[in-house]
């Protein structure tokens, strides 16, 4: 495995863990201060997914890409 490949994975579990946090972190400020306390964290949760997965294929997009191209940029 290269560095290349190991940065972009890296890259790749912490958008997903950041996703989570962020998105958990807001829900659970929103549900105490407007009153909808599991509702708001679930749908937190789940932008902060979507968002991470998001971000995550946006990444191994631009490597793959760049592994066609047989380019070796850092990210």
């Amino acid at each position: 495995m290269s560095h290349r490949q190991t940065a972009v994975a890296y890259r790749v579990l912490v958008d997903m863990i950041a996703g989570l946090l962020v998105g958990g972190f807001l829900g659970y400020w929103l549900g105490r201060w407007l009153g909808w306390a599991p509702y708001a964290l679930i749908g937190g949760l789940i932008v902060g997914f979507a968002a991470g997965v998001n971000n995550a294929w946006r990444a191994i997009r631009v490597f793959s890409e760049d592994a066609n191209k047989g380019e070796d940029r850092l990210p």
